[in-house]
């Protein structure tokens, strides 16, 4: 196995674990906010709802990605295509901050760019799959 598919692996077992605790930790601070804001303000109740969404869909991806990370050292076939659908979901965040207005958002690009490249171009890595 390439170990290029090794470290993909790691990366993607550790970056699922972080997301998860991401998710939980916003969804908690959303949840209280927007509960709170029925009682003060209606903009702290609009922060608190998209900051629990934004958790929730932090926690998917988490679980999304350990899964991904898994199947990637057990060499599974279904993993690689996992893997290029964790890359192309990981983008949306990014894009829709770029589009958003804030530049530094193109940082968050880069690395799931990178994998989904990898996963393409890489010949060996494709037939470790059985994709080649």
């Amino acid at each position: 196995m390439p170990i290029g598919v090794v470290l993909l692996a790691l990366f993607a077992i550790i970056g699922g674990v972080f997301s998860i605790i991401w998710g939980l930790a916003l969804s908690g601070t959303g949840g209280a906010s927007w509960l709170t804001g029925i009682l003060f303000s209606d903009g702290l109740r609009s922060w608190g709802g998209n900051a629990f969404n934004a958790g929730l869909w932090s926690m998917a991806i988490g679980v999304l990605q350990l899964v991904t990370g898994f199947g990637l050292f057990a060499r599974q076939r279904w993993a690689w295509l996992l893997a290029l659908i964790a890359a192309a979901l990981a983008v949306i965040t990014p894009l829709m901050a770029l589009f958003s207005g804030n530049p530094w958002a193109l940082f968050g690009l880069i690395i799931p760019g990178l994998i989904f490249y990898y996963l393409l171009a890489d010949n060996s890595v494709k037939r470790a799959f059985g994709r080649a």
